[in-house]
């Protein structure tokens, strides 16, 4: 029987119970590959950055507070508390998570295994941080700032807007009255 609780990983404002065996914590880059039509590479592109990906294994033995089943209801209760519909954004504290810059971090999947022969359960978290640490977007500011007065009087251009017979909005009367003045003489 173990009797270690250590405090390794600070989830949601609660240090998850049992013994933390591992912290797995993945980033990685997107990366566009164009194909040509026979499926050939023509050339790679990198196109930004995954979410990071923390998985946590914790080994869970029966202590004097808690069983196995009690330690992992309430790792159920942090992965989906009752009435809850998707997964909330929690905030992390592990020392490789700081060090990576994840502060805060999803619930992606939950993972219990029960090993019959022993005594002990297994459970595995997998967490996804919201956005990439470390890279700030800025937006870029146009520089160009004019400032026209417009003036109060409009004029209607005499220019067609379009060259289609179709969309012409003019009007034709004066065309029609010479046309009347030609035939006349």
């Amino acid at each position: 029987m173990l009797y270690v609780q250590e405090k390794v990983v600070k989830l949601g404002g609660v240090y998850l119970g049992g013994q933390v065996t591992s912290v797995e914590i993945q980033e990685a880059g997107s990366v566009y590959v164009a194909q040509d039509e026979k499926g050939r590479f023509k050339k790679s592109q990198p196109v930004g950055y995954e979410n990071g990906k923390v998985m946590v294994d914790i080994l869970l033995e029966a202590t004097k507070s808690a069983s196995t089943l009690e330690q992992l209801t309430e790792l159920q209760r942090l992965f989906k508390p009752y009435g809850q519909s998707k997964p909330k954004l929690l905030p992390i504290v592990n020392e490789d998570c700081a060090a990576r810059g994840i502060t805060k971090v999803y619930f992606k999947n939950l993972t219990s295994k029960k090993v019959i022969s022993e005594s002990k359960r297994i459970v595995s978290l997998e967490l996804w941080a919201p956005n990439i640490a470390g890279i700030k977007v800025k937006k870029k500011v146009s520089k160009k700032k004019t400032t026209k007065k417009k003036s109060t009087k409009k004029t209607k251009s005499k220019k067609s807007k379009s060259k289609s017979p179709a969309k012409d909005s003019r009007s034709t009367a004066k065309g029609k009255k010479a046309a009347k003045k030609a035939v006349k003489k």
